[in-house]
């Protein structure tokens, strides 16, 4: 899946934030709204956390 070990890490915390994301919306939507924004909120900043992470390691692949 990841070709070197920081792809690794970051892949991990993708998932994690995108499995944070929605089980925040699905709490919210039950009715559990202040855990449900918490949850939400905590996933969103996993998930862009990595996306930034991404963006910073991307260029190293296509070094020589």
């Amino acid at each position: 899946m990841a070709a070197n070990r920081q792809q690794g890490s970051y892949l991990t915390m993708f998932l994690t934030g995108f499995t944070g994301f929605v089980a925040g919306l699905v709490l919210w939507a039950g009715g559990e709204a202040a855990a449900g924004i918490i949850v939400t909120v905590a996933g969103a900043a996993v998930l862009a956390y990595s996306l930034v992470g991404f963006r910073k390691i991307r260029p190293l692949e296509f070094l020589d």
